[in-house]
């Protein structure tokens, strides 16, 4: 899944209870994630298959186009968070939903492959001007640390049944794969847009410090911090190459069954989405009590293990057989809710309280491995087919190997902020 929760999910008593405190704010921003999610997720798991079919582009030239997309949002990403600082929350959300609109409508509307990756580039605004300002804004109107991590954990949940319902509805009114698909998403910015407009104040969010008091963080600089920080670089690594192995699963993975089935692909896809997000759903509810007894490195390699093996049986399928594809996507699925959450929570321990600004704003770089992940999915395929899931699976046992050379200083480092 395109998505990655801000903090482990724990079921407390009382959050019922609490989420009844929230703001009206924050109800109307969790429906509306839930309601772009869901229109997001009926068209863009099949983007590639409607490369490859309408445009005839080849994986190498879809890997290019995802991968300039990414590098889009990556780029705005890194100071998203800076620009809604300084101009307001609202500005930067009105901008995000405007530019997503328009891409998406593109996408639908594009005659040829110019206009269509157009659109795709277009798109990358979405995640850096609208993601992270709408968790901001979250933060900004909840006072309390536990509050804020509910409001987050609300957000995953409500993505991930995006995930499920957003395919299945999409097969069942013949709109996956389709590019009129991507209008309906289109669509799906504008009642966000006049709630912003209407219902979100203008200018910098409350309890701002003052503007002499916040130093901007330019790229080389955060590079250079977090580069004399041996143990944090690690971490991030790590988190890059899950992103990448992750991506595959994601924009890879739907080209492969369209060259081993084509017929058969479109329904498969969908079937593996909603297998996923159902996976992780359930392992996130009841799999982190248990999780939670063994410290944060043993989680990551664990995780790591797991998708190690994942990729192995992806390498080892020849057929399009439903049920064996499903059964390995539970065991990747496995894999993705024990790292994605805890690899979060290891940068977010990691980072000094004097430098967290600059830290949390480096581990945005670890969305370079969703850059650079579909093109070199793309060249991997071209040239090997299958074997495109034994070089993740070299990243997974990288990820392995990284984690459990440094897990002794991770473990220290965690220990003694505790």
């Amino acid at each position: 899944m395109t998505t990655k929760p801000a903090a482990e999910i724990r079921v407390e008593p009382g959050v019922f209870k609490t989420l009844k405190t929230f703001p009206a704010t924050v109800h109307a921003l969790l429906i509306f994630t839930l309601i772009i999610r869901f229109s997001y997720f009926m068209a863009w798991p099949f983007i590639a298959m409607i490369m490859t079919q309408n445009y005839h582009m080849s994986p190498v030239a879809i890997g290019c186009a995802m991968t300039s997309s990414a590098l889009v949002s990556v780029g705005l990403g890194m100071y998203g968070g800076q620009i809604s600082d300084r101009l307001g929350r609202r500005i930067i959300l009105l901008m995000g939903c405007g530019f997503s609109a328009v891409g998406y409508i593109l996408l639908a509307q594009a005659t040829g492959v110019g206009l269509f990756i157009t659109g795709l580039m277009i798109i990358g605004v979405c995640f850096a001007w609208v993601d992270p300002p709408l968790r901001a804004l979250m933060s900004d109107l909840l006072g309390d640390r536990r509050r804020r991590a509910l409001a987050l954990q609300v957000r995953y949940y409500l993505v991930n049944v995006a995930a499920v319902l957003g395919p299945l509805v999409g097969i069942a009114f013949g709109l996956t794969s389709q590019k009129g698909t991507f209008l309906i998403t289109g669509l799906s910015y504008f009642p966000f847009f006049i709630y912003v407009l209407l219902f979100i104040p203008a200018g910098k969010p409350v309890n701002t410090p003052p503007a002499d008091k916040v130093s901007a963080v330019r790229l080389h600089q955060v590079m250079g911090i977090i580069i004399r920080d041996k143990i944090f670089v690690a971490g991030l690594l790590c988190s890059t190459l899950c992103s990448i192995v992750f991506i595959h699963f994601e924009a890879v993975l739907p080209q492969y069954l369209l060259l081993l089935n084509s017929d058969a692909a479109v329904k498969l896809v969908t079937l593996i989405l909603v297998t996923n997000a159902s996976t992780v759903l359930v392992f996130q509810t009841f799999l982190v009590r248990i999780m939670a007894r063994m410290h944060l490195p043993q989680r990551i390699l664990l995780g790591a293990v797991i998708f190690f093996f994942s990729q192995l049986c992806f390498f080892s399928l020849r057929t399009a057989d439903s049920w064996l594809w499903l059964s390995v996507t539970v065991l990747f699925s496995a894999g993705e809710a024990i790292l994605m959450p805890n690899l979060n929570i290891l940068l977010d321990q990691l980072a000094p309280a004097e430098h967290r600004g600059a830290y949390l704003g480096a581990s945005t770089l670890s969305t370079l491995g969703i850059a650079a992940g579909p093109l070199l999915g793309g060249v991997m395929l071209a040239m090997t087919g299958p074997g495109v899931f034994i070089s993740t699976a070299m990243l997974s046992l990288l990820l392995c190997a990284i984690i459990y050379v440094n897990r002794q200083r991770m473990l220290a480092r965690l220990q003694a902020k505790s």
